[in-house]
């Protein structure tokens, strides 16, 4: 039995349905009315106790399978079944059969607030309604019906069965269907379930983990149209075809993944079309410019199949994006290679100017076309196995597919050994919400997800890395190739350099081989972005610097509708030579800073004292502080102040040397920094001082408050002697 609900917000119109259609008959209520118009009224007065709910109306459909014959009083009990299960036990209803069609049926038209003014929760009702249906069909004896979830098929939807009726084609989820059936009649090894498929047009695309030992996702796409596997049904991806007895080993289908793959990329950024012919440089900007990408989702741009718009498939092409061109003299999109410099040495030994971006397209020694496109093409559909090896060649598609590196990962690995191979922090921002999705991973996690964020940075999402917990990095963002130049020069030779967008350089920084306290590096960042122009608002110990490898999907660095590669210019990974003195001279500043906050917080303390009660000590120093300070001036010799104090205090006979001792501690102004490392010792020898100069005995006296307290509030305090 099958059980199909929706919410409405019109009950006269599902009334009307169900009441006045052909061979329709009401069976059950607990209403008064018979007519639509009566039955309506009705619903209307309770749905008042809840003016504010749009969608008042539960119409559900109850069908029974082809051949099922049931009797009025069956078909109450199980819509009173229903309706109890679902959670409908003080709602107006109505039931009405009806034989139209081969299959028997009912309509419930019931309403969703309750007699009392409540409202039925719709929580999980889809799963909630499936899991009654299986209930109803073994306490009455009916045809079972698997979950959805385990279906095995994809039944037809309503769109394409009209659209079939119309036509008399089926659609393409149908032809699907039957094609992969097909093609998995006898099959026993996924590559042969590829190549059998491809014969008739259908194109797969795989989904590995693990370094490609395991087949963990499946989509097909045929006329433009795709879909996932578990849209067609369960048997039709990753798992289900495997169940089919299709197996999939790493060691001899991978060619066939990494084909699959390899083929969606170069769908996605055009490539085939876009490539000058060969031994002809592409000219930039126009027709045969250099390859670019398409920037679809992973499965890649497609039509939307029209008798199914609930599928999940691309709509469109979105606009190619722009990537960064090799640089003047030589090299690679995404830098990892070695190029030699203007010294003959490697090109990031010496940031030296600017790379500038090469006007032409070029073509490297071996042939290949030169640029980011072929990086890109590779980075994001290739290394199916996780390698950077492996030359996945695709045979007739000229030589971009002979590209078998994987820049991506290249890129992301001299990045994380210059920032120490530790654990890290991996952000993916959404580039148009800015909200962040952050990953704890180690070196060895950023690589093996390094498939995953490649299909999320090609969907629209930034990238970024920092180092996790304390460590001795800081990020100086936003700097030009001339600040990168002086900070060489100065001493500050980064660790690492990554090219966010052309000519836009951030730099990590390593102070220390150890760890460094938070407010050290806060610090030292603020320094250095102020010393060399960088960006202020990103320098502190938490910041995101870019991981490179992946395009940056800010829409202020757009080309002609493309979007730039992040480049890992040098990344040496070493300590700066100048990092020593200028962390001493951080932590030198850090100290005054906080000697002085410390210094306006005690004196804030004694200006805003307020008459309190004479027996604390710390009041009563901070009272003849304030005013001492206002006759001597804030210049006032501060150790002087304290021995003016205590001397007061211990002839008042009101405190004990240790009140006196604590009273210092405690309320002299910025004690801390002028004594530092022997405060307690000062403010003892300061209070016994005081305390044999006002004639006290030298031995530690009896509290006078708690002897005053043990003899009554009338008498003398004791000196002890």
């Amino acid at each position: 039995m099958i059980a199909k609900a929706i919410k409405g917000t019109g009950f006269r119109g599902a009334l009307e349905y169900d009441v006045r259609k052909d061979g329709g008959r009401l069976i059950a209520s607990n209403m008064a009315g018979t007519t639509p118009r009566e039955l309506a009224m009705e619903f209307g007065a309770v749905r008042q106790l809840r003016p504010n709910l749009h969608k008042a109306v539960l119409h559900v459909s109850l069908s029974a399978a082809p051949g099922e014959r049931l009797t009025d009083t069956q078909w109450r009990q199980i819509a009173d079944r229903y309706l109890q299960g679902m959670g409908f036990t003080d709602n107006q209803y109505v039931v009405t059969r009806h034989s139209d069609t081969e299959h028997e049926h009912v309509h419930i038209v019931c309403n969703r607030i309750t007699m009392a003014g409540g409202v039925v929760s719709d929580s999980q009702d889809y799963q909630r309604q499936e899991r009654l249906m299986r209930e109803i069909e073994l306490e009455f004896g009916l045809q079972p019906v698997v979950f959805s979830r385990e279906a095995p098929r994809k039944a037809a939807t309503k769109g394409e069965i009209e659209r079939n009726l119309h036509t008399g084609q089926p659609s393409t989820r149908q032809q699907l269907q039957q094609l992969c059936d097909a093609a998995a009649q006898d099959c026993d090894t996924f590559a042969m379930y590829v190549e059998r498929l491809e014969a008739v047009g259908v194109e797969l695309v795989p989904v590995v983990q693990l370094k490609g030992t395991k087949l963990s996702g499946l989509s097909y796409r045929l006329d433009g149209v795709f879909m996932k596997g578990s849209d067609l049904g369960r048997s039709y991806a990753a798992a289900g075809i495997q169940k089919r007895g299709i197996r999939y080993e790493q060691d001899r289908d991978i060619e066939a993944v990494r084909r699959c793959l390899q083929r969606e990329a170069t769908r996605a950024f055009d490539a085939p079309d876009r490539a000058g012919a060969p031994g002809q440089a592409p000219e930039r900007g126009g027709p045969g410019g250099s390859l670019g990408a398409a920037g679809a989702s992973y499965g890649g741009a497609g039509r939307r199949d029209p008798s199914d718009p609930g599928a999940d498939r691309a709509a469109s092409p979105r606009p190619l994006r722009e990537f960064h061109q090799p640089v003047a003299g030589g090299g690679d999109g995404v830098s990892g290679v070695q190029r030699p410099g203007a010294q003959g040495g490697r090109a990031d030994e010496s940031l030296g100017a600017a790379p500038a971006l090469e006007t032409g397209g070029g073509r490297r020694d071996d042939g290949r076309i030169n640029g980011g496109a072929r990086d890109r093409i590779v980075a994001l559909g290739a290394a199916a196995s996780g390698g950077p090896g492996g030359d996945a060649g695709l045979e007739g598609r000229g030589p971009v597919a002979r590209a078998g590196r994987d820049r991506s990962l290249e890129a992301v690995r001299r990045q994380i050994a210059a920032l120490g191979e530790g654990s890290f922090v991996v952000g993916v921002r959404d580039a148009k919400s800015g909200l962040m999705m952050l990953r704890d991973w180690s070196a060895a996690e950023v690589e093996g997800s390094l498939a995953w964020l490649k299909r999320m940075n090609a969907r629209g999402n930034d990238i970024y890395i920092r180092p996790a917990g304390d460590h001795g990095f800081v990020l100086v963002d936003d700097l030009s190739s001339e600040a990168l130049a002086r900070m060489q020069q100065e001493g500050y030779a980064p660790a690492a350099v990554i090219e966010t967008s052309p000519g836009n350089y951030q730099a990590w920084l390593r102070l220390s081989p150890q760890p460094l306290p938070a407010d050290l590096r806060t610090h030292a960042a603020r320094g250095m972005a102020k010393r060399y122009g960088a960006d202020m608002n990103s320098a502190d110990a938490r910041h995101f610097g870019r991981l490179a490898g992946f395009t940056n999907q800010k829409p202020q660095h757009t080309r002609a509708g493309r979007q730039p590669y992040v480049l890992a210019r040098a990344c040496p990974g070493t300590v700066a030579l100048a990092a020593s003195a200028y962390l001493g001279k951080v932590m030198q500043s850090l100290e005054q800073d906080a000697a002085e906050l410390e210094l306006r917080k005690r004196l804030d303390a004694i200006e805003s004292i307020r008459p309190v009660s004479a027996a604390d000590p710390v009041q009563e120093y901070r009272r003849q502080a304030k005013r001492l300070l206002a006759q001597y001036g804030a210049e006032a010799d501060l150790s002087r102040v304290d021995w003016m104090i205590a001397i007061g205090m211990a002839k008042s006979g009101r405190f004990a040397m240790p009140d006196i001792q604590r009273a210092i501690e405690e309320g002299s102004p910025n004690v801390d920094s002028r004594k530092s490392g022997h405060v307690e010792d000062y403010a003892k020898r300061t209070a016994e001082r005081a305390w044999a100069e006002a004639g006290n005995a030298p031995a530690r006296p009896t509290q006078p408050r708690q002897a005053q307290r043990d003899r009554g509030a009338d008498a003398e305090p004791d000196v002890v002697s």
